[in-house]
């Protein structure tokens, strides 16, 4: 007997549209979860944005915060003006818009920061509490009594302290202590009575760049592999190396030219100058001679070849004819200017022998 396919029955249908009646709601809830977490994170991601940016412009601008009127306000347009957000930074949040309230302690005289988000969609309970536990430090967020809470009931803040009128339904973020303490960066400019901002605390690699601009540049030391141009130096200390080139003067005001060893001066076009070898002679490099048309004086002069003149020999110095004289040789002048020479230790004039003549007469001679 053939059995008849009759399908599906309604009963089996019926049972297919239930499971379904319980499981879309179930998808459609998880999908709605992960696009909130999403939402929620990526809201986090921001809000650390400005957050960050909030605590940098306050630790670089304490000194000027604290003379100033507190509670003082700021919101993002500030913070872009400034150059601590991108220009290009959104400047809401889910619609809602960050506004940061300033204040000082009154018990430690620091400063405190309190930022909520207004405007805009307000968030559900979940909505507020996840965002806050994934900003991070001070995350929080406004509660149905307006005020500032924590993530985790960890902290509490009174907006109106900052200045700041916050809705229900906003995140939160609050700045104090440690983390409103002055930037670790080099600052560009100035603060009064704060030079440590302007002073560096370990050695910057410039990676082979130039310092351009220098005013003056002051320091202990200074080590350079490379040369060195400058148009003028000044130096109150000692100069060390291998060799100077100068294209102008050397010029000593109040000390010598000093060298070592069997070293002096030499002129290295023509290969002439002066040195000492020992304790008792000043020597002409390469034998070069002396050239002047002013004097040359000493105690004596000698010349081991013969001895020129272009002009005269003058004898300054007279001797007397017969009178003793050391050591044979010597050549000198008489009173008249007659050459005498030094002869077995007499001086005696030119061409004779010297003469003496006795004359005698009654009672006396001479």
């Amino acid at each position: 007997m053939k059995k008849t396919d009759k399908g599906v029955s309604l009963l089996e249908v019926l049972l297919v549209i239930g499971i379904m009646v319980m499981v879309i709601p179930k998808v459609y809830e998880n999908i709605e979860n992960h696009l909130n977490n999403v939402r929620w994170q990526n809201a986090a991601e921001h809000a650390n944005t400005y957050n960050t940016a909030v605590r940098n412009y306050v630790a670089d601008n304490a000194s000027t915060l604290l003379a100033g009127s507190l509670p003082k306000t700021i919101t993002p347009a500030t913070l872009i003006q400034k150059g601590y957000l991108k220009s290009g930074f959104s400047e809401s949040n889910f619609g809602q818009s960050y506004i940061t309230g300033i204040a000082k302690n009154s018990k430690t005289s620091r400063l405190e920061a309190l930022t909520c988000s207004n405007g805009g969609q307000s968030l559900s309970e979940a909505g507020m509490r996840s965002v806050a536990s994934m900003i991070e430090g001070l995350g929080g967020y406004i509660n149905s009594s307006k005020q500032a809470i924590g993530a985790g009931g960890g902290w509490s803040d009174t907006p109106s302290n900052y200045g700041l009128n916050c809705a229900t339904g906003h995140i939160a973020m609050a700045l104090v202590g440690a983390d409103l303490q002055e930037s670790d960066r080099l600052y560009r400019y100035s603060i009064t009575n704060r030079p440590d901002l302007n002073r560096m605390h370990t050695a910057i690699d410039m990676n082979s760049n130039n310092l351009n601009n220098v005013g003056t540049l002051n320091g202990n030391a200074a080590a350079l592999s490379g040369d060195i141009s400058a148009r003028n130096g000044t130096f109150s200390g000692a100069i060390s190396g291998n060799t100077a080139t100068t294209n102008g003067d050397i010029t000593s005001n109040n000390g010598w030219l000093v060298t070592k060893n069997s070293k002096g001066w030499m002129n290295s076009t023509y290969g002439g100058g002066w040195y000492m070898s020992d304790s008792s002679w000043l020597r002409s490099v390469n034998n070069k001679g002396i050239y002047t048309g002013g004097q040359v004086k000493g105690g004596t002069v000698r010349a081991d070849g013969r001895l020129y003149t272009g002009e005269y020999l003058q004898l300054e110095k007279t001797a007397t004819a017969g009178a003793s004289c050391s050591p044979n040789g010597l050549v000198g002048r008489d009173s008249t200017g007659a050459i005498l020479s030094c002869q077995s230790g007499v001086w005696r004039t030119l061409g004779g022998k010297l003469g003496i003549t006795q004359h005698c007469g009654a009672g006396e001679w001479w």
